[in-house]
């Protein structure tokens, strides 16, 4: 995955910078993997793996603001190489699925940087609305950015299974 992500310009459309070598990216994942996933006061963070090929191509995680299971904050990371495959909005599909049938999201947010409308379809495929933008709130590489604010609450989502029972 390693491999995958660096030299790509991924980190220029989210709002973290990468890890700065391997080792950094399995510390993190090994981390990770220690916390009890039963906690839903902390983060959950889980490697997507392409079923083809058993490659790992991203991550998602879901992380309670505040230590509060019941708003969410969603972020999420591919490979280059397997954005437009569908893979994103599948596993991020699953991972709002989980927060709210498992661990009793009432909300979850997701943020964009404005122009990274790609980010910002995979979660409004999923249902999710824009609410607003936050203008120059983060300074990424000595520039400050704009992001979409976007957010889908459990009574958008159950509209959504209601109508994929029918």
């Amino acid at each position: 995955y390693y491999k995958a992500i660096i030299g790509t310009r991924i980190f220029e459309t989210i709002s973290w910078n990468g890890p700065a070598d391997p080792q950094e990216l399995h510390d993190w994942w090994a981390e990770s993997a220690s916390r009890d996933p039963l906690d839903l006061c902390l983060s959950l963070d889980v490697a997507v793996i392409e079923p083809s090929s058993g490659r790992y191509i991203g991550g998602i995680s879901l992380r309670p603001v505040n230590g509060d299971p019941a708003i969410i904050n969603i972020g999420y990371a591919f490979a280059a190489d397997s954005h437009g495959t569908g893979y994103a909005p599948e596993a991020v599909g699953a991972l709002v699925d989980e927060a709210f049938s498992k661990r009793g999201a009432e909300r979850i947010l997701g943020n964009a940087f404005v122009g990274n409308t790609a980010s910002r379809r995979v979660m409004e495929k999923l249902g999710f609305v824009h609410e607003g933008t936050q203008r120059r709130c983060q300074r990424k590489n000595g520039v400050w950015l704009d992001q979409w604010m976007i957010a889908i609450t459990r009574p958008d989502w159950e509209k959504g299974q209601s109508l994929l029972r029918t």
